[in-house]
């Protein structure tokens, strides 16, 4: 195939310019930061007179007597005033007699016909009774409103026994070898919760990772100490799930939750299987953000997580994210991996990984996605782009046979610039771009060779775990 029906080609294009999907992130946009606003005041003590201007005490005195007026007189004067006092003091205790006989009288009569306008018609006095049972039916119907909210949220104590029955420690034991030939055994622990009662059990893909590329065994340990050898059911290593199939019935699985109500400042619990050495340990804390891009150092595709404050530890991964109703909402996935950052941990919505659970249990693998049928050198990035001023872009380091890539003319050692509508920085783009395309869907790719700009059309193939290849081609040809 020459240059012309490989694809169209393009010149003057300048390299090492283009835009990648995904840049440089900006954490401050990212992330939440708390600044209060708050101006402090400048407090005084409050005002006051120092003693010396403070005003002079008032005095009081009495006015001075009258002068010219002899002893005796004052004596006969305060005699005639004392009889006149006690003749006073008889009359006035007549009269208020008189007075008070009447006054009683005029005021019985006066409350007896008050009394007697104040009682109510049957009709008024049903009115008056309505009100106030009105009002107790209103208290009623938000009294019940308010049990029945209360009725749907479980005690912390109460989810951890439910957790318990339903999730489970999970460990991959495999062997190495030095290099004189010696084995070395090590063991990758994590978590996992039983989603049916057919023995089907959920984790993350890099929990049991080795046991899906190496064939090593799955041990599963129940909270009552039973232990079971575990069946790769079904993994995606994209979406970072995998499902794992135990030979035994449980009627006590999780009771899936709905990730689409979830809301910053909602409580969660996480039970799991911290270092692998402390199983079923419950931490608790609350949603601290919600639809983060996160990439892990296992899989450097970014996955719409949410954020928690609950203490995520390594051996954790795979276990259940619980809401207050006793419901899981999530699979804790990631915690931040830096000295001193603590209370920063990541779970996958579960409404995102249910298609994908389903799948992988009726298939083994997640049908429909897009595939090349290349691989990439990961050594090409954009230091070596540069220095060779080349463009930026994933550099192909082998096409498989019969691929949708083979067939539409590429080749190895050319560079991928463009796929579809999505640009490529590095080989890691590719997987992510990946995403927004289907098998079978046709699109245009944009790449460099000997000094020259394609443009090729190809349709996707399916992507078919390794694991499952030979299983497939033998299914299909038959």
């Amino acid at each position: 195939m020459d240059e012309k029906e490989a694809g169209n080609i393009e010149t003057g294009t300048e390299y090492g310019t283009a835009k990648g999907l995904f840049g440089e992130t900006d954490r401050e946009s990212g992330e939440y930061h708390f600044r209060s606003g708050y101006t402090q005041q400048v407090y005084s003590n409050a005002h006051f007179v120092p003693l010396e201007k403070s005003a002079s005490t008032p005095k009081y005195y009495r006015p001075a007597e009258k002068s010219g007026t002899r002893t005796g007189d004052r004596k006969k004067e305060k005699k005639n005033r004392n009889n006149a006092g006690i003749a006073a003091v008889f009359l006035l205790c007549f009269l208020f007699g008189i007075l008070g006989g009447v006054a009683g009288a005029l005021g019985t009569g006066y409350f007896m016909k008050a009394n007697e306008s104040s009682v109510p018609n049957t009709e008024e006095a049903d009115l008056m009774e309505a009100v106030p049972e009105a009002e107790e039916n209103a208290f009623s119907a938000e009294a019940e409103q308010s049990m029945r909210e209360d009725t749907n949220k479980l005690s912390a104590s109460d989810i951890y026994k439910m957790a318990c029955e339903e999730t489970v420690s999970i460990s991959v034991e495999m062997v190495s070898y030095d290099r004189f030939g010696n084995q070395i055994p090590s063991t990758v622990s994590g978590s996992g919760f039983v989603i049916s009662e057919d023995g089907y059990i959920l984790t993350n893909y890099h929990v049991v990772e080795e046991a899906v590329l190496g064939g090593f065994h799955v041990t599963v340990t129940a909270f009552d100490g039973s232990v079971y050898i575990g069946k790769i059911a079904g993994a995606d290593e994209d979406a970072d799930v995998a499902v794992i199939k135990i030979e035994k019935d449980s009627e006590q699985h999780v009771t899936i939750g709905n990730s689409e109500e979830l809301a910053v400042g909602d409580e969660i619990y996480i039970v799991g299987n911290p270092y692998g050495i402390l199983e079923f340990s419950m931490t608790s804390g609350h949603i601290s953000g919600l639809n983060r891009e996160i990439a892990t150092e296992e899989n450097e595709n970014a996955l719409d997580m949410f954020q928690v404050d609950a203490a995520v530890y390594s051996g954790n991964s795979g276990g259940p994210v619980y809401n207050r109703a006793g419901e899981v909402v999530g699979i804790v996935t990631a915690k931040y991996n830096t000295s001193g950052m603590e209370g920063i941990g990541f779970a996958l919505p579960i409404n995102d990984v249910l298609p994908i659970v389903n799948e992988l249990i009726d298939k083994g693998y997640v049908s429909g996605k897009a595939s090349l049928g290349v691989s990439f050198d990961s050594r090409y990035n954009t230091v070596y782009s540069r220095y060779y001023r080349l463009p930026d872009g994933a550099f192909v380091s082998y096409v498989d046979e019969g691929s949708c890539s083979e067939k539409a003319g590429i080749r190895q050692g050319d560079i991928l610039m463009q796929i579809g509508e999505y640009q490529i920085e590095e080989y890691s783009d590719v997987t992510t771009v990946l995403r927004h395309f289907s098998a079978g869907e046709s699109t245009e790719i944009r790449l460099y060779r000997d000094g020259q700009i394609l443009t090729v059309t190809l349709s996707f193939d399916e992507a078919i775990p390794a694991s499952l290849q030979n299983t497939y081609i033998r299914e299909n040809s038959t």
